[in-house]
């Protein structure tokens, strides 16, 4: 079995990231998750993972500090009469787990255990003490809707945004305390308290006196539809205790880690590659629920209803389309369609495929990027029912502005008019990159579905990159109305037309069509010198548009790593790019510097923000020795093994990866061989590496001339 520490990534703050995730308890893809609290008055940055301030279990649907919670509350239990809810524990002695949260709290002298499922959990708590005060603590907008002799059902209303200024959720709780309610109070601040029953409007406190003299155990369950579907999860719960379902959720992860089987003499990096695989099953998240007949239906936050289907939330597709979906493409296809059916539900309520959810749409980044999704799909052959309606989606996106500038393509008409964005819209180059390649992916599905015609016309436009190319330097470049470059380019300035970088990090974003970029760069060496170039730079920048320092600005120079800012999602492909020009062993170099040197499982384990497991499943595919350049085109690049054996279980057979002579001083790749068959070129097909059974890399002290 293998123990993980939810810890990972969590050393982090507002000007630097190692992260900037969660301790996450719960299940994979669910719908609530369990974190413990240590200082809510820092707001989305609550938890420290240095501090010994305990202030309780929070339910949380938090996917990053930069979009904040939503319907979030804290749990906890002190003895009665106590005014002071903040406790003190030892994070070493503590269990941070993906199914278990075990706390003691020195002050209060209460133990809490903690484990959450798909729409609820329980929570357990044991104190020498005769009785205990049930709290639950929430912000902004709550109240009690029902009670009885041991449950509670309560309606909750705080979000960092939503279409809906009504969106809910509705929280039951039952306990297996009996309740003192003649003594239950609301507390809304300090010194004014009320009946439970008083309607909250600014944030309070639920106190709830119990009469246990042994554990209690909380069980809970929640629903963005109605007290009604609280209840009858609640229901499904209370008849289980506190440690079958802290088990039953145990062997949930167990099963998910053992798609993949890892052995290696280096223990600690065995934990990490776990520990990502466990952060990379925690996102998107279930935006769903079950009906009286176990079918799935969502409230729509945009319809303001109850719908049919499911629904998916918390993602950001500008990072996660990149490594998180194809990794579950590859082992995971038939949750992949499940998402699928999510985002087309998002699609057919909004007019527009999703860019970033949480819980409805967030309008961040650049770009549809939701296409790859779409696109890899198609190319990988899941969900061929749903082809057709998604490909009506993306063309609607790539054609129809909308008037909320969340939705969609903003600047659609600037776009076809000149090819490209021009220099005086924010991002315009990212923007630019990003609808070319959507372009371009709407080729690959409209030529799957056999319309020829709109397939040309796509992959046609997917050429728009090449309006900003500048031979000059071998990167992209700003250009304004009349079609000329703007002046005073510095390939070191952040913002300027890119997205959290500058143009060594976003000139490269022609995933469609990387043999066309390089050809624009004269061939393979100059192409290569221009990488070259980027990775022998200093790790310098100026602030640009951005006005200040942001924290991805300091990650890049703290991670001393010239130019190739692995610590930001418009990086991740750059290493691959040296082999598909034909320097794999540059490749090679780079990739097992980073796997060796940049990640661990610890508080610090990230070099810049994790962002709802992209990063995680960067390093996944990395430390397997391939990567995924081009979502929606069918192919992997190869990089270098870092394990001495992987098995991975795909969905019909397993595939087993073997390293030969895997030294942390061989480098280099000496040769690969497939089911016996040598290999050769710098990439494989999803269907040739699903189709093979053993793959062994050899690996040497110098790359072969």
């Amino acid at each position: 079995m293998i123990s993980i520490d939810t810890r990972t990534g969590t050393a982090s703050h507002p000007n630097f990231s190692h992260g900037n995730t969660l301790p996450l308890t719960g299940v994979p893809f669910g719908m609530n998750y369990l974190a413990v609290q240590t200082a809510g008055e820092n707001g989305a940055w609550f938890f420290d993972p240095e501090s010994r301030n305990y202030q309780g279990i929070r339910l949380t649907h938090q996917p990053s500090p930069w979009i904040g919670d939503f319907q979030h509350c804290l749990f906890n239990a002190v003895p009665q009469g106590s005014h002071d809810a903040t406790g003190v524990y030892q994070p070493d002695a503590a269990t941070f787990s993906p199914a278990l949260i075990n706390i003691f709290d020195e002050h209060h002298q209460v133990r809490t255990q903690a484990t959450a499922t798909a729409r609820g959990g329980a929570l357990r708590f044991t104190s020498h003490a005769e009785t205990l005060d049930l709290q639950m603590n929430a912000p902004d907008r709550w109240q009690v809707l029902r009670h009885d002799e041991n449950s509670i059902v309560l309606q909750l209303q705080n979000f960092a945004a939503s279409e809906d200024s009504n969106f809910s959720m509705y929280l039951a709780l039952g306990t297996d305390a009996q309740i003192d309610w003649s003594a239950a109070t609301v507390l809304l601040d300090k010194t004014q308290s009320g009946p439970f029953t008083t309607p909250v409007t600014a944030g309070g406190t639920l106190i709830l006196p119990g009469t246990n003299d042994g554990p209690t155990t909380v069980w809970f369950a929640t629903s963005f539809i109605s007290p009604e579907f609280a209840q009858r999860e609640l229901a499904k719960l209370r008849p289980q205790s506190f440690f079958s379902l802290a088990q039953a959720n145990q062997t949930t992860w167990d099963n998910k880690m053992a798609i993949f089987q890892v052995q290696d003499r280096h223990a600690d990096r065995v934990q990490t590659f776990y520990t990502n695989w466990y952060r990379a099953l925690l996102y998107p998240m279930r935006f769903y629920e079950r009906d009286e007949q176990g079918s799935p239906v969502h409230y729509s936050t945009i319809k303001q209803t109850v719908l049919p289907g499911r629904l998916y939330t918390n993602t950001g597709f500008w990072d996660t389309y990149k490594t998180s979906f194809p990794l579950y493409a590859l082992v995971l296809p038939e949750q992949y369609g499940y998402f699928l059916e999510g985002f087309l539900n998002s699609a057919k309520e909004t007019g527009y495929l999703p860019k970033w959810l949480s819980p409805d749409e967030r309008g961040m980044m650049p770009g549809t990027m939701a296409d790859a999704v779409v696109a890899d799909a198609v190319t990988k052959g899941i969900r061929p029912d749903l082809w057709p309606e998604l490909l009506a989606a993306m063309v609607h996106g790539a054609t129809v502005p909308s008037p909320d500038g969340k939705y969609g393509r903003p600047n659609l008409k600037d776009y076809h008019t000149y090819g490209y964005l021009p220099a005086d819209i924010h991002e315009s180059v990212n923007q630019t990159l990003d609808y070319a390649y959507s372009d371009a992916l709407i080729g690959v599905v409209a030529k799957a579905l056999g319309k020829n015609d709109l397939a040309e016309k796509y992959t046609k436009a997917g050429h728009n990159y090449r309006h900003l190319f500048d031979p000059q330097y071998g990167l992209m470049h700003p250009k304004d109305r009349s079609g000329r470059f703007v002046p005073d380019f510095d390939p070191f300035t952040w913002g300027t037309g890119f997205t959290e970088g500058s143009a060594w990090q976003n000139s490269f974003a022609v995933y469609q069509d990387i043999p066309g970029l390089i050809n624009l760069a004269g061939g393979p060496q100059p192409f290569l010198r221009t990488l070259h170039a980027l990775a022998n730079a200093a790790p310098q920048f100026n602030v640009g548009t951005y006005g200040g320092v942001i924290h991805e600005m300091a990650e890049m120079s703290a991670l001393s790593f010239g130019q190739i800012a692995i610590s930001n999602q418009p990086s991740f492909h750059i290493p691959y790019l040296f082999a598909l020009a034909g320097e794999k062993s540059a490749t090679e170099l780079i990739v097992k510097q980073l796997l060796l040197h940049v990640f661990n499982a610890g508080p610090a384990g990230f070099p810049g923000d994790e962002d709802n497991g992209s990063m995680s499943s960067w390093y996944l595919w990395s430390a397997l020795g391939l990567y995924p350049v081009r979502p929606g085109f069918d192919d992997y690049v190869w990089g270098i093994p870092l394990f001495d054996e992987v098995t991975i279980q795909l969905p019909d057979h397993a595939l087993n990866l073997t390293t030969e002579n895997n030294a942390d001083y061989l480098l280099f790749v000496k040769e690969r061989i497939a089911d016996g068959q040598p290999i050769d070129q710098a990439t494989i097909t999803h269907q040739k590496l699903i189709d093979t059974q053993q793959l062994t890399t050899d690996l040497q002290l110098l790359p072969s001339l």
